[in-house]
């Protein structure tokens, strides 16, 4: 269990997917990495965030099918004008 936990708490941080070898080097050397993952991906099934592994590399994702939820958390940064950049 402590080991599914650390295992998280990078993926949550990470900027990036890890790869199952940048999970290991953070780790101490007797965390079993692919067994910590096989317990989170079970852990996320059925869940509104995933587990998942692109070429190799695991993150945590927003489920696909309510990606369409996130379309209105975006916001798009306005520009100011020139006028009130000076002002």
């Amino acid at each position: 269990a402590q080991a599914e936990r650390m295992v998280e708490a990078l993926l949550f941080a990470a900027a990036e997917p890890l790869s199952a070898a940048d999970l290991a080097r953070r780790l101490p050397a007797d965390v079993d990495v692919g067994q910590a993952i096989a317990d989170l991906r079970a852990r996320y099934a059925g869940r509104g965030v995933e587990l998942a592994c692109v070429a190799d590399r695991w993150s945590l994702r927003t489920a696909p099918d309510l990606a369409h939820l996130m379309s209105e958390e975006r916001a798009d940064p306005r520009r100011l004008s020139k006028a009130a950049l000076e002002t």
